[in-house]
């Protein structure tokens, strides 16, 4: 037998499914593993090099115990979750909140001031919801934990459309993404983003219609755009915006993004695109 006809034989009998392999063992092969938290689907692929020691099915396990854990402290659905519990407090200043939850809040402060309030968490008074930057965050975290603490180079990590990548894929080419047309408007040819070291997050109301409120307002948005989506290296700081770019509307988040040099892209209902190319204008 031939060394081209073992090694898939033995790929057949062991049942290990893999993205590529090297017939001369000098690259690792890119593994591919899928849940659901948040609401939502997750999907993670990465490229698993030699010294790794940890076969899929326990990786996966480590990232769906880390999502859970961040979606119980950060899901207003959930009674018991911190954030929850936070909000039902009685003596906030005295409450203690986790590294994870004070990182969310601070970086959400920041981007309510640098947007003049079109990103907010604060809804009900003093109540607070973070489910417009949360999967970001999650994103940031688990890239965190694939790249920091297991030295990985290649990987995409997607919840629910908030996706952040590195290195190459399989075929050794930059990792692309599509942004979501709906179905409304299927004759849009829609953009594709290639992610190497960035992320993307995008915001819309094509699923749940008025879930993106108007900062104090209470009601849902209602504009000229279908979508906005946002590259930035943090995923996190990416959902944030684009949400508020979403909420600005089309005019006014154009011309924020340009000044800010955020690379936005932007999709009218009446199916046009514009993009801001992340650059200053001088």
């Amino acid at each position: 037998m031939t060394r081209k006809l073992l090694i898939v034989a033995l790929l057949l009998i062991t049942g290990v499914l893999v993205f590529s392999i090297n017939l001369d063992g000098d690259e690792a092969p890119y593994h591919s593993f899928d849940g659901r938290i948040f609401g939502t689907r997750y999907k993670v692929q990465y490229q698993a090099h030699k010294q790794l020691g940890l076969p899929p099915s326990q990786l996966k396990q480590k990232v769906e115990n880390e999502l859970q854990r961040i979606d119980q402290i950060a899901s207003s659905w959930k009674a018991d979750s911190e954030i929850s519990r936070f909000n039902r407090s009685s003596a906030r200043d005295d409450f203690r909140l986790s590294k994870e939850l004070s990182e969310i809040i601070a970086l959400s402060e920041e981007v309510k001031a640098c947007t003049d309030g079109a990103f907010d968490i604060h809804y009900r008074g003093k109540d607070i919801d973070v489910s417009a930057i949360a999967k970001g965050y999650a994103v940031d975290r688990i890239c965190d934990y694939l790249g920091e603490e297991l030295h990985i180079d290649a990987y995409l990590v997607d919840i629910g459309g908030e996706i952040k990548a590195k290195g190459e894929n399989a075929k050794g080419k930059p990792w692309t993404v599509a942004i979501y047309i709906p179905p409304s408007h299927a004759h849009v040819k829609g953009p594709h983003v290639e992610l190497s070291d960035t992320s993307i997050a995008t915001s819309g109301q094509y699923f749940k219609p008025d879930h993106i409120k108007a900062s104090g307002a209470g009601h849902g948005i209602s504009n000229d755009l279908l979508s906005c989506s946002v590259i930035h290296p943090s995923n996190a700081t990416a959902d944030a915006l684009a949400t508020a770019l979403f909420v600005m509307g089309s005019e006014a988040g154009l011309a924020w993004a340009k000044e800010h040099a955020i690379r936005a892209i932007f999709l009218k209902t009446d199916g046009t695109i514009s993009e801001t190319s992340g650059e200053t204008s001088d």
